[in-house]
């Protein structure tokens, strides 16, 4: 299976206006807006071409904020910035916003090219805390990111170009938010959008009214192990799923997903460890009112904080000694979030039974145990 490092060698001579726009240069976009640009935007209304990247690359001044895990993130920069593909392309509107309290982590930068095209592309989490909580918070409230996302469309979605919102997990998320609120006027300029294994919006906390539109012109791509992309998981007509050199969990970056022939290399169906787990996360949420989510997230964000983390990097370097801090707060967290925590592994054990059962035949079934009923939390 080839990569995003092959296809960047393969098409980098073509300008995407020669070629038109592929779904694989949706993921070499959602991949880039990975990389801190700060020090290239110092001034407001600066532009500056994805070759001028180079210049942080022999700077040292990359900063790439995902943990990459072996994965060589800079060495994917500085192929795509000497590509003709995307070194040309002009970086503009560059935001990058992080606050601890409210938490807020929102990452966006529109790409141009020399003809019509504009790409909206969506940063998703990053190690911060207020990322983490963020994403959790979408659970049962509009959160700021989505909020900024929203503002950020309707401000440089231009009519008159072909527009294309693009985000990768939380941004993603983004992406369709800010697909779903746009003006009308907006809306019409908006060409498609490409939301990569990002959640959806919670049927409870957001207005849905938007969704039959973003459907005529969106795609969902998701990893074969998909957990984040199935949470509240937006029902699009066009959902695709796509192989990964990574295994589990390290699915989920961008940076592994495969290429095929220039393709998408794709997969016929979810892995059954992460369709066990989408079950059981969604049954475990369906059960749990909305104050009583919000009140998990505040305590379990303040236990990881209590040792003054602000990142997971933080938590990492902390090793053992740092979770003393988190452990002794999270005896304090409420009645509520101690009885939520208790709750979930119940559910995994009811999903277990039923994928047991889904296996079995009609006789087996009739004599087997049925998955116990659980009360609503």
């Amino acid at each position: 299976m080839e990569t995003l490092f092959d296809y960047l060698k393969w098409m980098g001579d073509f300008p995407i206006a020669a070629t038109g726009l592929r779904e694989a240069d949706a993921l070499v976009l959602g991949v880039l807006s990975y990389f801190d640009l700060t020090p290239l935007f110092q001034q407001e209304d600066e532009t500056h071409t994805l070759r001028e990247c180079l210049q942080l690359i022999e700077s040292d001044q990359v900063r790439v904020m995902v943990n990459p895990k072996g994965q060589d993130y800079v060495g994917f920069l500085r192929l795509a910035a000497e590509s003709e593909r995307f070194g040309r392309l002009e970086l503009s509107h560059y935001v990058d916003v992080l606050l601890n309290d409210p938490p807020v982590q929102f990452a966006a930068v529109c790409f141009r090219d020399d003809t019509d095209l504009n790409f909206l592309v969506y940063r998703g989490t990053d190690q911060s805390l207020a990322g983490w909580e963020e994403d959790f918070m979408i659970s049962f409230t509009r959160t700021r990111a989505q909020t900024q996302a929203q503002a950020y469309a309707n401000a440089f979605v231009e009519p008159g170009r072909r527009n294309f919102l693009i985000g990768h997990s939380k941004g993603g998320n983004e992406a369709l938010f800010a697909a779903a609120n746009l003006r009308d006027q907006k809306w019409d300029a908006v060409e498609h959008v490409y939301i990569l294994d990002g959640p959806g919006l919670c049927p409870e906390v957001a207005d849905m009214s938007g969704m039959a539109r973003v459907n005529e012109k969106a795609t969902h791509i998701l990893p074969v192990f998909s957990v984040v992309g199935k949470l509240f998981a937006a029902e699009l007509d066009d959902t695709r799923i796509v192989q990964s050199s990574a295994s589990g969990f390290q699915q989920h970056s961008l940076i592994t997903w495969g290429i095929d022939h220039g393709k998408l290399a794709a997969a016929e169906e979810n892995d059954p460890t992460s369709r066990w787990l989408n079950a059981a996360v969604d049954g475990w949420i369906g059960n749990v009112e909305q104050a009583d989510r919000a009140t998990l997230v505040e305590d379990l964000f303040e236990a990881l904080a209590a040792g003054g983390a602000d990142s997971l990097d933080d938590l990492a370097a902390g090793g053992l000694s740092g979770l003393e801090p988190v452990l002794k707060r999270m005896k304090l967290s409420s009645d509520t979030t101690r009885k939520l925590l208790g709750e979930l592994p119940k559910y995994a054990v009811k999903q277990t039974i039923e994928t047991l059962r889904s296996k079995f035949t009609p006789e087996e079934k009739a004599e087997a145990p049925e998955a116990p009923e659980l009360v609503k939390a």
